[in-house]
Protein backbone atom coordinates (compact mmCIF):
# COMPACT_ATOMS: atom_id res chain seq x y z
CA UNK A 1 0.00 0.00 0.00
CA UNK A 2 1.14 3.53 -0.78
CA UNK A 3 -0.81 6.71 -0.08
CA UNK A 4 -0.44 10.42 0.61
CA UNK A 5 -0.43 11.68 4.21
CA UNK A 6 -0.97 15.40 3.60
CA UNK A 7 0.71 18.50 2.27
CA UNK A 8 2.23 19.31 5.65
CA UNK A 9 3.12 16.10 7.44
CA UNK A 10 5.87 15.15 9.85
CA UNK A 11 7.59 11.76 9.70
CA UNK A 12 5.92 10.94 13.02
CA UNK A 13 2.46 11.65 11.63
CA UNK A 14 3.15 9.76 8.39
CA UNK A 15 4.30 6.66 10.29
CA UNK A 16 1.25 6.83 12.58
CA UNK A 17 -1.15 7.19 9.65
CA UNK A 18 0.55 4.25 7.91
CA UNK A 19 0.00 1.98 10.92
CA UNK A 20 -3.58 3.22 11.33
CA UNK A 21 -4.40 2.60 7.67
CA UNK A 22 -2.78 -0.82 7.82
CA UNK A 23 -4.83 -1.78 10.88
CA UNK A 24 -8.08 -0.66 9.23
CA UNK A 25 -7.21 -2.54 6.03
CA UNK A 26 -6.51 -5.79 7.86
CA UNK A 27 -9.64 -5.51 10.02
CA UNK A 28 -11.88 -5.32 6.98
CA UNK A 29 -9.98 -7.80 4.82
CA UNK A 30 -11.55 -11.28 4.48
CA UNK A 31 -8.08 -12.70 3.87
CA UNK A 32 -6.50 -11.51 7.10
CA UNK A 33 -4.97 -13.94 9.59
CA UNK A 34 -5.91 -14.12 13.25
CA UNK A 35 -2.31 -13.33 14.14
CA UNK A 36 -1.03 -9.94 12.96
CA UNK A 37 2.47 -8.49 13.32
CA UNK A 38 3.27 -4.91 12.33
CA UNK A 39 6.95 -4.35 11.61
CA UNK A 40 7.88 -0.68 11.89
CA UNK A 41 11.11 1.31 12.07
CA UNK A 42 9.22 4.25 13.64
CA UNK A 43 10.54 3.80 17.18
CA UNK A 44 9.19 7.18 18.32
CA UNK A 45 5.63 6.19 17.35
CA UNK A 46 5.87 2.80 19.05
CA UNK A 47 7.27 4.38 22.22
CA UNK A 48 4.54 7.01 22.21
CA UNK A 49 1.91 4.27 21.92
CA UNK A 50 3.48 2.48 24.86
CA UNK A 51 3.18 5.53 27.11
CA UNK A 52 -0.28 6.47 25.77
CA UNK A 53 0.36 10.17 26.45
CA UNK A 54 0.31 11.56 22.92
CA UNK A 55 -3.20 12.66 21.92
CA UNK A 56 -2.11 12.72 18.27
CA UNK A 57 -2.18 8.93 18.38
CA UNK A 58 -5.80 8.61 19.53
CA UNK A 59 -6.98 7.53 16.06
CA UNK A 60 -4.17 4.99 15.76
CA UNK A 61 -4.88 3.64 19.25
CA UNK A 62 -8.56 3.27 18.39
CA UNK A 63 -7.75 1.45 15.13
CA UNK A 64 -5.42 -0.99 16.91
CA UNK A 65 -7.90 -1.54 19.74
CA UNK A 66 -10.62 -2.34 17.22
CA UNK A 67 -8.32 -4.75 15.39
CA UNK A 68 -7.43 -6.52 18.65
CA UNK A 69 -11.06 -7.56 19.19
CA UNK A 70 -10.71 -10.33 16.62
CA UNK A 71 -6.95 -10.59 16.16
CA UNK A 72 -3.80 -11.10 18.17
CA UNK A 73 -1.71 -8.04 17.33
CA UNK A 74 2.02 -7.46 17.87
CA UNK A 75 3.94 -4.27 17.13
CA UNK A 76 7.59 -5.05 16.38
CA UNK A 77 10.31 -2.44 15.92
CA UNK A 78 12.96 -3.09 13.25
CA UNK A 79 16.05 -0.95 12.56
CA UNK A 80 15.95 1.20 9.43
CA UNK A 81 18.45 1.21 6.57
CA UNK A 82 19.91 -2.18 7.47
CA UNK A 83 19.03 -3.94 4.21
CA UNK A 84 16.07 -5.78 5.75
CA UNK A 85 14.15 -6.86 2.65
CA UNK A 86 10.62 -6.09 3.82
CA UNK A 87 11.60 -2.77 5.38
CA UNK A 88 13.40 -1.64 2.23
CA UNK A 89 10.24 -2.44 0.25
CA UNK A 90 8.21 -0.37 2.72
CA UNK A 91 10.62 2.55 2.29
CA UNK A 92 10.15 2.35 -1.47
CA UNK A 93 6.37 2.50 -1.07
CA UNK A 94 6.72 5.43 1.34
CA UNK A 95 8.73 7.36 -1.25
CA UNK A 96 6.03 6.63 -3.83
CA UNK A 97 3.51 8.17 -1.45
CA UNK A 98 5.38 11.48 -1.48
CA UNK A 99 4.84 11.75 -5.25
CA UNK A 100 1.05 11.46 -4.97
CA UNK A 101 -1.32 14.43 -4.72
CA UNK A 102 -1.16 15.67 -1.15
CA UNK A 103 -4.43 16.83 0.40
CA UNK A 104 -4.26 19.83 2.71
CA UNK A 105 -5.14 18.01 5.93
CA UNK A 106 -5.43 19.72 9.30
CA UNK A 107 -2.17 20.18 11.18
CA UNK A 108 -1.76 20.28 14.93
CA UNK A 109 0.29 22.95 16.70
CA UNK A 110 2.90 20.33 17.59
CA UNK A 111 3.22 19.23 13.95
CA UNK A 112 3.44 22.83 12.73
CA UNK A 113 6.17 23.52 15.29
CA UNK A 114 8.13 20.45 14.17
CA UNK A 115 7.82 21.36 10.47
CA UNK A 116 8.85 24.99 11.04
CA UNK A 117 11.81 23.94 13.18
CA UNK A 118 12.99 21.46 10.51
CA UNK A 119 12.69 24.05 7.73
CA UNK A 120 14.57 26.65 9.76
CA UNK A 121 17.30 24.14 10.57
CA UNK A 122 17.66 23.25 6.88
CA UNK A 123 17.83 26.95 5.99
CA UNK A 124 20.46 27.56 8.67
CA UNK A 125 22.62 24.70 7.38
CA UNK A 126 22.41 26.14 3.84
CA UNK A 127 23.52 29.52 5.18
CA UNK A 128 26.37 27.94 7.15
CA UNK A 129 27.98 25.45 4.74
CA UNK A 130 31.07 25.12 6.94
CA UNK A 131 29.10 23.93 9.98
CA UNK A 132 30.49 20.75 11.49
CA UNK A 133 29.02 19.28 14.67
CA UNK A 134 32.49 17.89 15.44
CA UNK A 135 34.05 21.33 14.97
CA UNK A 136 37.28 21.71 16.97
CA UNK A 137 35.94 25.16 17.85
CA UNK A 138 34.12 23.54 20.78
CA UNK A 139 37.44 22.38 22.26
CA UNK A 140 38.92 25.88 22.44
CA UNK A 141 39.01 28.06 25.53
CA UNK A 142 36.25 30.63 25.85
CA UNK A 143 38.52 33.51 24.83
CA UNK A 144 39.77 31.56 21.80
CA UNK A 145 36.19 30.75 20.78
CA UNK A 146 35.21 34.43 20.88
CA UNK A 147 38.19 35.37 18.74
CA UNK A 148 37.65 32.61 16.15
CA UNK A 149 33.92 33.34 16.02
CA UNK A 150 34.57 37.00 15.25
CA UNK A 151 37.07 36.09 12.55
CA UNK A 152 34.67 33.59 10.97
CA UNK A 153 31.64 35.85 10.90
CA UNK A 154 33.48 39.07 10.08
CA UNK A 155 31.57 40.78 12.88
CA UNK A 156 34.54 42.30 14.62
CA UNK A 157 36.43 45.52 15.29
CA UNK A 158 38.49 45.55 12.11
CA UNK A 159 38.15 48.48 9.73
CA UNK A 160 36.16 46.66 7.04
CA UNK A 161 33.29 45.77 9.37
CA UNK A 162 33.29 49.06 11.29
CA UNK A 163 33.31 51.21 8.16
CA UNK A 164 30.96 49.23 5.89
CA UNK A 165 28.38 48.51 8.61
CA UNK A 166 28.55 51.57 10.85
CA UNK A 167 30.54 54.16 8.89
CA UNK A 168 33.06 54.33 11.70
CA UNK A 169 36.49 55.52 10.55
CA UNK A 170 37.73 57.01 7.30
CA UNK A 171 37.69 53.82 5.21
CA UNK A 172 37.74 50.04 5.35
CA UNK A 173 41.43 49.96 4.47
CA UNK A 174 44.03 48.15 6.55
CA UNK A 175 46.81 50.35 8.03
CA UNK A 176 49.16 48.68 5.53
CA UNK A 177 47.17 50.42 2.76
CA UNK A 178 47.29 47.35 0.51
CA UNK A 179 43.69 46.18 0.92
CA UNK A 180 40.49 46.10 2.88
CA UNK A 181 41.02 45.06 6.49
CA UNK A 182 39.13 41.76 6.48
CA UNK A 183 39.74 38.42 8.15
CA UNK A 184 41.28 36.98 4.99
CA UNK A 185 43.54 39.99 4.54
CA UNK A 186 44.81 39.79 8.12
CA UNK A 187 45.41 36.04 8.07
CA UNK A 188 46.75 35.70 4.54
CA UNK A 189 48.23 38.77 2.93
CA UNK A 190 48.80 41.76 5.22
CA UNK A 191 52.50 42.66 4.78
CA UNK A 192 52.68 44.11 8.28
CA UNK A 193 52.53 40.59 9.68
CA UNK A 194 54.50 38.57 7.12
CA UNK A 195 57.22 37.67 9.62
CA UNK A 196 54.83 36.53 12.31
CA UNK A 197 52.76 34.62 9.74
CA UNK A 198 55.85 32.67 8.66
CA UNK A 199 56.64 31.81 12.28
CA UNK A 200 53.15 30.51 13.01
CA UNK A 201 52.62 28.67 9.72
CA UNK A 202 55.79 27.16 8.27
CA UNK A 203 53.80 25.91 5.28
CA UNK A 204 51.17 27.68 3.20
CA UNK A 205 47.72 27.25 4.79
CA UNK A 206 44.39 28.32 3.33
CA UNK A 207 42.12 30.69 5.20
CA UNK A 208 39.61 27.82 5.28
CA UNK A 209 42.10 25.66 7.14
CA UNK A 210 42.97 28.44 9.55
CA UNK A 211 39.34 29.09 10.46
CA UNK A 212 37.75 25.62 10.18
CA UNK A 213 40.64 23.20 10.52
CA UNK A 214 41.84 21.03 13.39
CA UNK A 215 42.24 22.13 16.99
CA UNK A 216 45.90 22.90 16.31
CA UNK A 217 44.94 25.00 13.26
CA UNK A 218 42.47 27.07 15.27
CA UNK A 219 44.89 27.56 18.15
CA UNK A 220 47.57 28.74 15.73
CA UNK A 221 45.10 31.25 14.28
CA UNK A 222 44.19 32.51 17.75
CA UNK A 223 47.86 32.85 18.69
CA UNK A 224 48.69 34.68 15.47
CA UNK A 225 45.81 37.11 15.84
CA UNK A 226 46.66 37.95 19.43
CA UNK A 227 50.32 38.53 18.61
CA UNK A 228 49.45 40.94 15.80
CA UNK A 229 47.97 43.27 18.39
CA UNK A 230 44.95 43.89 16.15
CA UNK A 231 41.69 44.48 18.03
CA UNK A 232 39.22 41.77 17.04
Amino acid sequence: MSFATGLYSTNFKAEAVALQTGAAHIEHSPLSSNNVVFFSDAKSVLQALDTARDKELNDLSSALTSLCRAHTVVLQWVPSHCNILGNEAADTLAKEGTTKDQNDRSTTFKEAKTIIKAKQHKKWLQQHPHYNKNDAFHLLTRSEQVLIFRLRTGHNQMNHHLFTKFRIGQSDQCPCQTGSMTTEHLLQTCPLHDGLRSQIWAEATTVQGKLYGSLDDLQRTATFTRRTGVSI
